[in-house]
């Protein structure tokens, strides 16, 4: 049987995990305990656990600004061993609930133009390119700017 997630807000008790998760996921442009603990106090920090063991499988850095009507996924991970299984499209739609309830309209995020799987992914769930940064990551690498316009028909949905 496949296993079961489920999705929480991140405590400062999972501080640790999340910051070897940054290690394991990513090469350059990691968050620090000291920003993760910032982060959980004042932004939106998803995390998945899995529900047989708990353990984290997957997190995502959701912020926003006050007055604003859009929301930016910071960070969004998903630990190789719980890839293709359809958690990063709940992932994304549990981000979709946060904004809805934010009362924002407009999803953004910054990818890899090297990762042409997350673009996939998010190309899948809605988001279009609309601009592109040279060099934007501390190793060189160049960003692919994707948004998503959250509408009025998704705004009543459940995730």
């Amino acid at each position: 049987m496949e296993p079961r997630f489920f999705f929480v807000p991140a405590t400062t008790n999972d501080v640790d995990r999340l910051a070897v998760l940054e290690i394991d996921l990513f090469h350059t442009d990691r968050c620090s305990k000291k920003s993760l603990r910032y982060l959980i106090r004042h932004a939106h920090v998803v995390i998945a656990r899995q529900q047989d063991t708990l353990e984290i499988v997957g997190y995502a850095i959701l912020l926003g600004r006050k007055n604003s009507r859009k929301m930016r996924i910071y960070s969004f991970g998903i630990v190789p061993a719980a890839r293709n299984r359809g958690l990063a499209g709940k992932m994304i739609k549990a981000l979709e609930e946060i904004v809805t309830i934010s009362h924002c309209h407009m999803l953004t995020l910054e990818v890899s133009d090297c990762n042409n799987a997350a673009v996939n992914l998010y190309k899948k769930h809605g988001f279009e390119q609309y601009g592109f940064r040279l060099g934007y990551y501390e190793d060189g690498g160049h960003a692919i700017l994707m948004r998503k316009r959250i509408t009025e028909d998704l705004q009543g949905q459940k995730p």
